[in-house]
């Protein structure tokens, strides 16, 4: 199981990321699940479209057998995301919400069974005196489409930044729209 907590010292390029990349590389998506609030639900007034919001944590299931959970986590003023890779047969983490199976959704329909071909990242620093960590992620997909999943919320028919929620942006201009004051770059890195 390669875990990476987001205030660890990361670095671009650091051999956690690097592990991360080459495991997920080349596999493909299977199922997905979104882990709510328990008795919450889903989308029980979370946007649907385009976008997906989501209380606690995405779960990406491979091809492969191997699962990609990412999540929020917020240490006093430190805020990032987590993302935890589980090598087929390693025991799961515990999540305190329900798991809801989203595979079928009509905006997860071009990504299932496609290869990842690349993750970029977006980092930002949350509060002085915080080091840099990872607010969104970019999967890159062998058929050159991509998906975002970032920290926030919607906000209209836009985003926000919340550091206790997370956002699926399927739409690359969306993507490309979303900024947060305490980074450099858009969403999609």
């Amino acid at each position: 199981m390669l875990v990476i907590n987001p205030w660890a010292a990361l670095a671009h390029g650091s051999a956690g990321l690097a592990e991360l990349r080459e495991a997920v590389a080349g596999d493909a998506v299977r199922t997905v699940r979104y882990v709510a609030l328990r008795g919450e639900g889903w989308p029980n007034g979370h946007r649907e479209d385009r976008a997906h919001e989501v209380d606690m944590a995405v779960e990406l299931g491979m091809e492969s057998g191997a699962v990609l959970v990412l999540s929020w986590a917020m240490d006093g003023v430190n805020e990032g995301m987590a993302i935890e890779f589980r090598s087929p047969g390693d025991a799961g983490g515990s999540l305190s919400g329900d798991p809801i199976d989203v595979s079928n959704h009509i905006d997860w329909e071009s990504f299932l069974g496609v290869s990842i071909v690349g993750i970029g990242i977006a980092w930002h620093i949350p509060n002085e005196g915080c080091p840099k960590m990872p607010w969104a992620y970019n999967f890159k997909f062998s058929n050159e489409s991509s998906l975002v999943i970032a920290l926030g919320e919607s906000e209209g028919a836009g985003f926000t930044y919340m550091p206790d929620a997370l956002l699926v942006i399927f739409d690359k201009s969306l993507a490309a729209e979303y900024k947060i004051p305490a980074s450099a770059t858009p969403s999609c890195g």
